[in-house]
């Protein structure tokens, strides 16, 4: 007689619910004079800003606009950052302030929605929650 071997039940399927990110993250770019860039990086490090990524940048105004407006040149510093949704309007409202009082008044911030992040590690280090870095429900 053939022996006949059974195989073990599959575990279930993990609950789609449970993949869910608590807070949705956005990618916000922050364009200041070049030279002021450390001071909002670390301004935005204030709001929760645990990954960010300075670079220069060219501003593509004409030379005469650039004048017109009062603005030395068109060079830049871009600041990536990526921040809760929920912090956003905060930021906005204390970087319009900022922008007034330590950029005269120059300086452009927007958000990129994320669509997802690859990891629970990873996405509790960008939304600074510690509850999912230290692995506590």
């Amino acid at each position: 007689m053939a022996e006949r071997r059974l195989r073990p039940p599959t575990p279930p399927l993990p609950q789609a619910s449970s993949s869910v990110a608590p807070n949705r993250l956005v990618l916000l770019v922050t364009i200041v004079q070049k030279g002021k860039g450390t001071f909002f990086a670390d301004f935005l490090q204030n709001h929760d800003a645990n990954l960010q990524i300075a670079c220069v940048g060219n501003g593509t105004a004409e030379a005469s606009l650039i004048e017109f407006l009062g603005l030395k040149d068109s060079k830049r510093s871009v600041i990536f950052s990526v921040v809760r949704e929920d912090k956003v309007d905060a930021i906005f409202a204390d970087l319009e302030d900022r922008f007034q009082t330590v950029n005269r008044g120059t300086g452009v911030a927007f958000t990129l929605p994320l669509s997802s992040v690859i990891g629970k590690l990873s996405y509790g280090f960008l939304c600074n929650d510690r509850r999912v870095i230290k692995g506590e429900e």
